[in-house]
């Protein structure tokens, strides 16, 4: 469909944040919606295996969005209410009645770890796709601009703005009353120094920095097969530090993501093949002060360090190689004198030293904090488990929004997972909601109810 050359709400981003709050836009009967988004699909984790959490103390700050948990858990219910036809989608951790569940909180008491099992929901990377067209389905009156870049917000003459747009190398302009920002982790930063530009109050925010354990998956599947992405959080006795699991994937693998300047690891889990493997991430979440307050480039540092190290490549270490303070090698990889044949890796990345590109107090921080988990599931450390590095979720940047998550530049709202205010698709769902909400309350009154 042709755009008009003005609309009423402009979101950047194509993501959960930004559908879900078209989604309820529409349902409030407000129209002239323009979505814009770089790339023909979003980015993020509507097509990376696709798993939600329902649980309001995973993917959501209540007092980053200014909610009870009564509100909390209405809007996931709204969220389950669009989702539930999807087919491919299954519920996979139950929550209730779980004798599980209560064995392992009671094991991670007593090792002075908070245990997590919230109702989880998948439907893997290979239904990505599908997902996304399903959630497209639901908008009647919105329209897409895919494959179109925004590169830059301007200022109308009177109220509103312009938002100069690129698509196939011609440039366009389109003016919006409101703008919603929700470019997700691949635009933070983009968005940011526009933002800046605009004058948009914002600040550094924390970052997570760590590894992603990849294990026979015999070693996790007691855990697995009650609670799919278990959830353990430690506080770190030598450094008071946060440390958490995060993104469990059973049966899963470990792939690259690719950055601008450098890789990182992750991981994700197809609905319709398994591997004989498991993986997680474990990382330490890391605020700065002064005099480098910018969490941004201390990340960007570690990852680049990684880069060099690896030949452009992320690193795994086998943790019998850690133990005994030696690098991996090409030669011994999987040698099954030392037991290292047990598990075999997913991702091809390069053997060597994860020591030399981590700093030693998130090493200190993991390591304090695997051994932990080891006495809850024994068997996490096996020689053969892999430890690729790095793994590094960029949250960083934070805007001060009001209840509505409208900015100080009036007009401008934002959403998920890039501008602060999600960490997941769930979370991200339900701030796009809550930003949807602030902008017909403010500027369609008649409409929102």
């Amino acid at each position: 469909m042709k755009p008009a050359n003005q609309c009423n709400v402009f979101i950047i981003g194509s993501g959960p944040a930004a559908l879900f709050a078209a989604i309820r836009l529409e349902e409030l009967g407000v129209e002239g919606i323009v979505i814009a988004d770089r790339n023909s699909y979003p980015a993020g984790g509507l097509l990376n295996d696709g798993k939600l959490n329902f649980d309001h103390r995973v993917g959501i700050d209540l007092n980053e969005l200014q909610i009870d948990i009564g509100t909390a858990r209405k809007l996931m219910g709204d969220i389950k209410r669009i989702l539930e036809g999807f087919p491919y989608l299954r519920q996979v951790t139950f929550t209730e009645n779980n004798e599980t569940v209560d064995v392992i909180q009671r094991i991670a008491l007593e090792n002075g770890v908070e245990f997590i099992a919230p109702e989880q929901w998948h439907w893997g990377t290979d239904n990505g796709k599908a997902a996304v067209d399903y959630l497209r389905g639901y908008l009647k009156k919105t329209t897409f601009l895919m494959r179109t870049e925004v590169i830059s917000i301007e200022e109308a003459k009177g109220k509103g703005f312009i938002l100069v747009l690129r698509e196939s190398g011609r440039e366009t302009r389109i003016a919006s009353g409101t703008v919603l920002a929700a470019p997700g982790r691949s635009g933070a930063y983009w968005f940011r120094d526009t933002a800046r530009k605009l004058g948009i109050d914002n600040t550094f925010g924390p970052i997570d920095v760590g590894i992603r354990l990849e294990l026979n998956r015999i070693i996790y599947d007691p855990i697995t097969e009650s609670v799919y992405d278990p959830k353990f959080i430690f506080r770190t006795a030598r450094h008071g530090d946060r440390v958490r699991t995060f993104c469990t994937n059973p049966g899963g693998r470990v792939r690259f993501e690719a950055y601008e300047s450098f890789k990182l690891v992750n991981g994700d889990a197809l609905h319709g093949r398994k591997t004989e493997n498991t993986n997680f991430a474990i990382i330490n979440t890391v605020a700065l002060t002064e005099p480098l307050s910018d969490t941004t480039e201390f990340g960007r540092m570690i990852a680049r360090q990684f880069d060099l190290l690896g030949g452009g490549t992320p690193i795994v270490q086998r943790v019998g190689d850690f133990r005994e303070g030696r690098r991996s090698s090409r030669s011994s990889f999987n040698s099954r004198i030392r037991h290292f044949d047990f598990c075999r890796a997913t991702c091809k990345a390069v053997p060597g030293d994860i020591t030399l590109g981590m700093p030693a107090r998130i090493i200190d921080n993991l390591w304090e904090s695997l051994k932990k988990m080891d006495k809850i599931v024994p068997g996490i450390l096996h020689p053969s488990t892999l430890m690729y590095a790095p793994e590094i979720k960029f949250f960083d940047t934070n805007f001060p929004t009001t209840p509505g998550l409208e900015t100080n530049r009036e007009g401008i709202f934002v959403a998920g997972d890039g501008t602060g205010k999600s960490r997941g698709i769930v979370g991200a769902g339900i701030s796009g909601i809550i930003a949807a909400e602030g902008i017909a309350r403010k500027f369609f009154p008649e409409r929102h109810r």
